[in-house]
């Protein structure tokens, strides 16, 4: 194992300016940083983009210790270090916005601003079954019946969307790494909470955005905090706002570069 394990990661810049501050994009329990491609394209026209494998995921697999999101956030602190990024604006998705809410709090003066997608961890309750059947779910058709859930009712999950996921879940150690992350971050069927309050007394800009037909963290996780956050509710969205809802996710980040 090396000294200094390092993160997959896909890194996209098309700005003209060398001098914008970057845009890291964390994904949510699950996922992968080649997710991103096609929304980190069209955001790399403004600003540089990164997005990273979190530990126990795609080309992180082997991360050694992954599992608890304070993992993942000093080994995205640690990357950050090792590629010469002072400040980064965070977005994170999920289980990556619980990470993105850790590094805010651990490492305030490299976040230039947050942008939350139904981040983990800002209270109690989650779908910890529906997360864990995500976990365990190999072939084609057992992640045919799991991935819709994810996604408000109108969203069509694609043939392409399943066999991605699968593929992914082919690499070795695959599963077994999620399996071993999901049942952390339950605790008696609830979810670790973060100290919301210190998350939240920032001086960088926070922005929530959440779907109120999210099945796996419920909306009311962020109405708890619409006064301290810049809180966007999107209408027959589950809890995949950027595939769902990918304009409006689009212009609430680039908004918040500005």
């Amino acid at each position: 194992m090396p000294t200094n394990p390092r993160l997959g990661a896909v890194e996209i810049d098309n700005s003209p300016d060398g001098n914008v501050t970057p845009v890291v994009f964390l994904h949510g329990f699950g996922g992968l940083a080649k997710q991103w491609w096609g929304f980190q394209t069209s955001i790399s026209f403004n600003a540089p983009t990164l997005a990273f494998d979190m530990p126990g995921h795609g080309d992180s697999v082997d991360y050694p210790d992954s599992g608890p999101p304070a993992v993942a956030a000093k080994a995205v602190i640690a990357e950050l270090k090792e590629r010469g990024i002072a400040k980064a604006h965070f977005v994170g998705h999920s289980m990556g916005g619980a990470i993105s809410s850790l590094i805010g709090l651990t490492a305030p003066q490299v976040v230039a601003s947050l942008t939350l997608l139904a981040p983990g961890g800002y209270g109690t309750e989650f779908n910890h079954p529906l997360l864990m059947q995500w976990a365990n779910a190999k072939t084609h058709e057992e992640l045919a019946t799991v991935l819709p859930r994810f996604f408000g009712a109108p969203f069509e999950v694609s043939e392409k969307m399943i066999d991605f996921q699968a593929q992914a879940r082919s690499k070795k150690g695959a599963v077994e790494a999620l399996v071993r992350i999901g049942e952390s971050l339950s605790r008696n069927g609830e979810q670790g909470m973060l100290p919301v309050d210190d998350v939240l007394r920032s001086d960088y800009p926070v922005t929530m955005v959440w779907g109120d037909k999210d099945a796996v963290l419920p909306v009311s996780h962020a109405l708890a905090v619409k006064d301290k956050v810049d809180l966007h509710i999107l209408e027959g969205v589950g809890h995949s706002p950027v595939e769902e809802a990918t304009d409006a996710v689009r212009k609430i980040i680039l908004d918040q570069l500005t």
